[in-house]
């Protein structure tokens, strides 16, 4: 089984390659950029500009799935002119998927993303983007997933803890999602499916609701030490934690997510401790080996 994955250099498709691989499948990687050094084993590798149409059919021939992830986004840095974003995640998307009617590609995941018609040209490019999904599952009877990503974009490790409680996702969710849906896909009778891939923080709802007086303590009684640690680190904390329910995409794809900021709280407790300098890492997704 081959599975291609467009924008496979870029960090959720680093993450979902070598997951893929993980779980044994082929892997076929197609991005403008040269593949990071931890990919360059791993399988296939195809220049593919998604504006042009023959770059999208040299990548998606011989695959039987695709992970569509390649997309310029709003808060790219250096940033990119409305005109290109606009290119490459519309454009792109139509050459894609016209090349994975022409090859018969049966599962099919859209990278979305909760920015999605909240204004500006990135959001209304998913809007687009997640029609055409729609449209490519009528025209093919394809299997089809839109994930609606929240945010998973690199950031300063402590910044990234913070982010978790707000609108913040690890990398490693953001990939078995992927995979989870391609896996789904190709069982048959998926149709059309759109969920949120967000983080799941097993809290009672009660702590959900207020964070901010409640969240230490429960996090305390999670993990001894935890309060203490927020303290010294001077977390931001949110009133309320950014919670959605997601057992639609566990009753659909069998994916829920595994990682969360109780998990945030024990790596930076062993990084505390062994006197780490914390304000050096970058996070999410794989972190620094400990």
């Amino acid at each position: 089984m081959t599975v291609l994955v467009t924008g496979a250099s870029g960090v959720a498709g680093r993450a979902t390659c070598l997951l893929l691989r993980e779980r044994g499948y082929t892997v076929k990687m197609a991005d403008a950029s040269a593949p990071p050094a931890e990919l360059r084993d791993l399988g296939e590798f195809v220049r593919c500009d998604t504006r042009t149409p023959a770059d999208c059919r040299q990548a998606v021939r011989g695959c039987e799935a695709v992970i569509h992830l390649a997309a310029w986004h709003c808060a790219h840095v250096p940033p990119v002119s409305d005109d290109t974003i606009w290119a490459v995640n519309t454009d792109g998307t139509y050459n894609i998927m016209m090349a994975s009617r022409e090859f018969g590609i049966k599962a099919f995941v859209y990278a979305s993303s909760m920015a999605y018609g909240h204004g500006g040209v990135y959001s209304l490019t998913k809007v687009v983007g997640e029609e055409m999904a729609r449209g490519y599952h009528h025209m093919t009877g394809a299997g089809v997933t839109l994930l609606r990503y929240h945010d998973f974009v690199p950031k300063p490790y402590l910044a990234f803890g913070e982010k978790l409680l707000r609108n913040g996702v690890d990398t490693r969710d953001v990939a078995s999602s992927n995979v989870a849906s391609v896996e789904a896909a190709l069982k048959g009778g998926l149709g059309v499916f759109r969920t949120i891939v967000h983080t799941n923080h097993g809290m009672p709802v009660e702590v959900v609701a207020n964070f901010r007086d409640l969240g230490p303590d429960w996090c305390e009684s999670q993990l001894p030490g935890a309060r203490d640690l927020m303290r010294k680190y001077n977390f931001d904390l949110p009133h309320r934690v950014e919670q959605h329910d997601m057992s639609e995409a566990k009753e659909k794809l069998g994916w829920t997510p595994q990682h969360n900021f109780l998990e945030f709280l024990r790596d930076l407790q062993t990084r505390d401790e062994r006197g780490d300098d914390v304000h050096s890492l970058w996070a999410p997704g794989l972190l620094p080996p400990l």
